[in-house]
């Protein structure tokens, strides 16, 4: 972090501008000094080019692996997961650029809002911009604070007068800072309805969304206690022979939670009930919408818009706003038809959450995949899961009783849909996926989850607000499963954060919620070594990411990495 804070004050802006795509069209921009850019109010350039700094955690992979591979449903080949995915964080080069990533995003947003804040450009205009600002640099720390706790905090830039180098604050201060960037941020920023917003920015809608989502983090991190369920356990084991057996259905396991270490001064219930209220704000506001169905969500028209509150934004053409996510989870195709890559894909425990006519399942899935071509040059079928191999036989649901079944790693899994939403031809070169960081669903799940938590079970209003993505899943309304089997405070909450796992896959939201929850060593250790032979058994170290040893050899402040590393 500390070589990117030394550049930003030798070459000012300079440094930030330089990366930025041409497509941006701020290489103009390159070495101009910042009263130059306030002279000329260019505002627009100085957000774009600070959020753009998000793609750089995408350029080769960075980011998604981070957030992704350690997680109890997330698996793949065991060369693809034996490093993140197995526990190695010291060192890796993912989790060093994901820490500087982030604190390159934290200058720029400090700098840049700095020199906005300068400029002669409408008050409303302004404001906007400084909120987008704002907004970014709380994503930011959101980020590095659940996976590294303790952090350099700089509220102002290095250029404005902060200090190089600081001692780490308290996860506190560092929630108190992003809550405070968000609150001014809700209050600046455009509405998706203000006739001045630009579809692909944040909004206030965004900030109120990330607040609610802060809220419920710090919610259930600081409960002390309290009794939390998953499906999961081992997916395989050895018989007799020594032959490896699938373990198809995950068990149902109950977990006492632990309070997550550095929370212990937050007041859980307080935190929930402004969770509750903020999701409330945003569902009230009319900003956002559900999409009726899975394949138009994940439709190339409904990009930015309705249920998209804030997400990556990519160009196709471009390396730098343009990334492998897409081919890395779904495979593309090759001349002959056949699929290639798409190696990351969800585990069959995942699969065995849904209903069968669930649409996360039933379209979001890739039930055949091209693998080869046979002597007559037609494509063979890998088809997926194997509890369809009556449909296979009768030729059902687009089967064909040619197709095979195969458990290779990167074929027996769930390759998603969702990661066909890119305007270019998946040919194996980079795509203009736009990784989706905040979606509306989620909002009415952290509805559902904080009512539940302030009112010792859940709400109708919150049995309402689940039922809108039941009816648009196709699953079982949760107040009919209600009607059958009461809810209880224990039982809805795990149900929720079974939905969100369910909604969310491959979305980097599971790894953080196990670890706000408590849950994470418990659930990782009861799978041990998955069924692709990717260790998932986790020790207390891995509650969080090692500090860069950069970090700690530059830092006069920092003399000791994060317990265990």
């Amino acid at each position: 972090m500390n070589r990117h804070i030394k550049y930003l004050a030798t070459l000012v802006i300079g440094l930030f501008l330089a990366s930025c795509a041409d497509l941006l069209e701020e290489k103009t921009y390159t070495f101009i000094a910042g009263e130059d850019l306030v002279n000329n109010n260019n505002y627009d350039q100085l957000v774009t080019g600070a959020f753009n700094s998000l793609n750089y955690g995408f350029e080769w992979g960075n980011y998604h692996t981070v957030v992704n591979f350690d997680c109890d449903y997330q698996s793949g080949p065991a060369w693809a997961f034996g490093t993140l995915g197995a526990g190695n964080f010291y060192e890796h080069g993912s989790v060093i650029n994901f820490y500087n990533y982030y604190y390159i995003t934290i200058h720029r947003a400090n700098y840049h809002k700095s020199l906005i804040a300068k400029m002669s450009i409408p008050d409303k205009v302004k404001a906007n911009a400084m909120g987008e600002l704002a907004f970014l640099k709380a994503w930011s720390y959101f980020n590095l604070v659940q996976f590294f706790g303790d952090l350099c905090l700089y509220k102002e830039s290095i250029a404005e007068g902060a200090d190089l180098y600081k001692p780490r604050s308290p996860i506190k201060e560092v929630y108190e800072h992003i809550i405070e960037e968000l609150k001014f941020a809700e209050e600046a920023m455009y509405s998706t309805q203000d006739p001045e917003y630009k579809i692909g920015h944040v909004s206030r809608g965004a900030a109120k969304a990330l607040l609610a989502k802060v809220y419920a983090t710090i919610g259930s991190a600081s409960m002390a206690s309290g009794n939390i369920s998953v499906m999961g356990g081992p997916g395989h084991f050895y018989n007799e022979n020594g032959a490896k057996q699938f373990i198809p259905v995950p068990q149902k396991l109950t977990f006492q939670k632990t309070q997550v270490a550095g929370y212990e001064d937050f007041n859980s219930a307080e935190y929930y009930k402004l969770a509750m209220d903020k999701a409330m704000e945003v569902i009230q506001s009319n900003d956002f919408m559900l999409y009726p169905s899975q394949e138009e969500l994940w439709s190339v028209a409904s990009r930015n818009r309705g249920e998209f509150i804030f997400t990556l934004q990519t160009t196709p053409g471009s390396t730098e706003t343009s990334n492998y996510v897409a081919t890395d989870y779904s495979g593309y195709f090759k001349e002959t038809g056949v699929m290639s890559s798409g190696y990351y894909v969800q585990r069959d425990h995942w699969y065995q959450l849904f209903e069968e006519n669930d649409g996360r399942v039933k379209w979001g899935v890739v039930h055949r995949v091209p693998v080869s071509t046979n002597s007559a040059g037609k494509l063979v079928y890998s088809y997926y899961p194997a509890k369809d191999s009556a449909k296979v036989r009768l030729g059902l649901d687009g089967y064909d009783p040619s197709d095979i079944l195969y458990y290779s790693a990167h074929l027996y899994g769930s390759k998603l849909k969702k990661f066909y939403q890119v305007t270019v031809p998946l040919d194996g070169q980079r795509t203009d996926f736009n990784f989706p960081f905040l979606r509306y669903a989620e909002v009415i799940l952290l509805y559902a989850e904080a009512a539940n938590e302030v009112n010792g079970g859940p709400t109708p209003e919150a049995i309402t607000q689940v039922e809108k993505l039941n009816f648009r899943n196709n699953s079982t309304p949760v107040g009919e499963i209600g009607e059958t089997r009461a809810w209880t405070q224990e039982s809805f909450r795990s149900y929720i954060l079974e939905e969100r796992v369910k909604e969310f896959a491959a979305e980097g939201i599971r790894k953080f919620d196990l670890l706000r929850w408590g849950i994470y060593l418990q659930t990782m250790n009861a799978i041990d070594v998955d069924e692709k032979d990717v260790i998932k058994r986790r020790q207390k170290r891995h509650l969080l990411l090692p500090l860069p040893a950069n970090e700690i050899n530059t830092n006069p402040f920092i003399e000791t990495n994060n317990p265990g590393w």
